[in-house]
């Protein structure tokens, strides 16, 4: 965007501005190509002159073919005066010194120049109207004159295919919930746990899914039945109450005399030893399925 120039940029006019004011114009046909091609915001100086030497500098903004359109306060410029001109006169897109002004005024071409120009530099911008040198070597200019990727990477001993970095077939472990582009996934290891192993990788084991194995397990069983021997239960003694009364004691009772009381074992038995209960219940399967990795570093 900003100031254009043509080489040649030269042509009569057939349909003059109207007055002093007017800001479109055309010129002869097929001759409006030797003017610049104008972008949005683009625009170019053009004189207006006529046989008698009289001239008006105006800003061009537009042009579409051999018509041409003034900016809006774009006539009588650079210290010239708005002019009625007409068909036959002449229209040239030279040198003015507006447009030198503005081009040499540029805060970016005086950066530019404000540099010390030394061998194996290369100017940069470093913000708005401001620019710096950084060294550009021999190797680096090998590099930057390559016409492509493909050069660039055999400037860099690059192999051309990614495939010859990475060859097919190779497996690899990515933490993303997809593939990347040029991978394939692998499902048939799913829901396995991973081992790493010093020997051979690639293997894989156990039986049961590892959800499955490392989930809330529960426990379930029974205690045998034991027979406990006197040594095994704590020391105790029987106490026995007895009493003969009535016609029921027998005909060796006397009926006229009643006799009662407490009698006790004589022994303490047993011994407040220890015993074993065995415990019968369901196994725990931790033979959780995996897969064998490797540890390599890169030499």
């Amino acid at each position: 965007m900003g100031l254009k120039f043509s080489n040649f940029g030269k042509a009569i006019v057939s349909s003059a501005p109207s007055g002093t004011s007017g800001l479109s114009f055309t010129v002869e046909a097929g001759k409006g190509i030797l003017f610049p091609v104008l972008g949005a915001g683009d625009y170019f100086y053009g004189i207006f002159k006529d046989a008698s030497g009289n001239r008006e500098i105006v800003k061009v903004e537009a042009r579409s073919a051999d018509s041409l359109a003034i900016a809006a306060g774009g006539r009588g410029l650079d210290g010239t005066t708005p002019r009625t001109w007409a068909a036959g006169d002449h229209f040239v897109a030279g040198v003015t010194n507006v447009a030198l002004q503005e081009s040499l005024s540029n805060a970016n071409l005086i950066a530019l120049g404000g540099l010390s120009a030394s061998a194996d530099k290369l100017p940069y911008f470093t913000g708005a109207g401001s620019a710096a040198l950084l060294d550009l070597s021999s190797f680096s200019r090998t590099l930057l004159d390559d016409a492509d990727a493909a050069a660039a990477r055999a400037t860099l001993g690059i192999p051309a295919a990614i495939a010859a970095l990475i060859p097919p077939g190779t497996v690899m472990s990515f933490f993303q919930a997809a593939a990347p582009v040029g991978w394939t996934q692998v499902t048939n290891h799913n829901n396995k746990a991973i081992r790493v192993v010093g020997g051979a990788g690639g293997g894989s084991g156990g039986s049961v899914a590892f959800t499955t194995a490392f989930a809330s397990q529960a426990v379930t069983g029974s205690n045998s039945a034991i027979t406990l021997t006197s040594a095994q239960i704590p020391a105790h003694s029987h106490s026995i109450t007895y009493g003969f009364a009535g016609p029921d004691a027998g005909p060796l009772v006397s009926t006229t005399n009643v006799s009662q009381g407490t009698i006790s074992t004589n022994n303490n038995i047993g011994g407040g030893g220890s015993h074993n209960h065995i415990f019968t219940g369901t196994a725990i399967n931790l033979a959780v399925q995996y897969i064998d990795m490797i540890i390599a570093s890169k030499d």
